[in-house]
């Protein structure tokens, strides 16, 4: 009789964090304090809001466990300025980057799911193992060396000294940043034990220097409004990805209170809709920003918009879900 033998999945996983730029606001990932010490009893908002059902929408369940912000009544707002990209542009960005060769350019889908999706366009440069994209639309930037941004590494940086790495690379190559709050992360490459989801073992690849913008003093969300550099062995930047629009003063608009961006949170009217269904959610932090989209995008205005840090039921990471802030 041959004994059953149970083995255990593994899988090797990246944990790449932003690796790609594509961080929607719906998914990235901070560290929250303990709100509850200073909970503020109010009947309207931070109460358990029950699941209900208007003009045939279902709405979530919403418990706030957070102390409420101050509610302006006004904030400026901002006009994106053109950059589109056209080829010219493009070859003398390349040049900066020692790509002496001209650019494949390549039309791909926004929404690729959906079969007539609009059609957006990037240049693309390659000098093996090296490549360099550039967004039309938004002038967005991706530069990598293929070769060595997904490799085990033995020789990273400390994270202090990745920071410094970045700045300099951004210097070398003119883009000057201002008002950004600077985040780093060390991405590993996980052996995961897939019935248990336990990490079995971790090897560092690379150190992740993240620049995120503010706007007058209030950071902005979303995928955009972010610089990333990547940090490979022996100090060698082989990732960078720039997704950051040039804004100018539009005046100021008028901002909803709170509870009506609660009430738009219960419906689920939000910037980016999670893909995984929700029924309740738990806000554990709110606060004011400015929303910057997917590169893509042909975005023409900077508006402030609500931010909501939750916990769902289904994740023990903290993710953001974002609400338009003007009337």
């Amino acid at each position: 009789m041959k004994k059953k033998m149970k083995k255990n999945k593994l899988l090797l996983t990246l944990v790449v964090g932003a690796i790609f730029g594509m961080i929607f606001c719906a998914g990235i990932i901070y560290a929250q304090g303990d709100y509850t010490e200073n909970y503020v009893e109010n009947d309207g908002i931070t109460r358990v809001i029950d699941t209900a059902t208007k003009n045939d929408t279902r709405a979530i369940s919403v418990k706030i466990t957070t102390t409420l912000p101050p509610e302006p009544e006004q904030l400026p707002i901002y006009y994106v300025i053109d950059v589109s990209v056209d080829k010219d542009k493009a070859i003398s960005i390349a040049k900066k980057f020692n790509f002496d060769v001209g650019p494949k350019i390549i039309a791909y889908p926004v929404q690729p799911e959906k079969a007539l999706s609009p059609l957006k366009t990037k240049y693309l440069f390659k000098n093996e193992p090296y490549y360099l994209e550039i967004d039309t639309s938004s002038n967005a930037i991706t530069y990598a060396n293929k070769d060595k941004m997904m490799k085990i590494s033995d020789n990273l940086p400390s994270e202090s000294d990745a920071i410094k790495i970045a700045q300099n690379f951004l210097k070398r190559y003119g883009i000057s940043i201002n008002n950004a709050t600077i985040e780093t992360e060390t991405i590993y490459l996980n052996k995961l034990d897939t019935s248990t989801n336990e990490i079995l073992d971790k090897q560092p690849m690379m150190v992740q220097v993240r620049f995120k913008r503010n706007v007058d003093g209030m950071s902005v969300v979303g995928p955009g409004g972010k610089i990333i550099v990547a940090i490979g062995d022996d100090d060698e930047p082989v990732y960078f990805f720039k997704n950051w629009r040039t804004i100018e003063s539009a005046g100021a608009a008028d901002i909803i209170p709170l509870s009506a961006a609660i009430e738009k949170l219960k419906r689920l009217e939000v910037k980016d809709v999670p893909v995984t269904p929700l029924n309740s959610i738990e806000v554990i932090g709110i606060k004011i920003g400015y929303y910057e989209d997917i590169p893509s995008e042909e975005q023409t205005n900077y508006k402030p918009v609500w931010v909501f840090d939750v916990k769902t039921p289904a994740s023990t990471e903290t993710i953001q879900l974002c609400v338009d802030a003007t009337i």
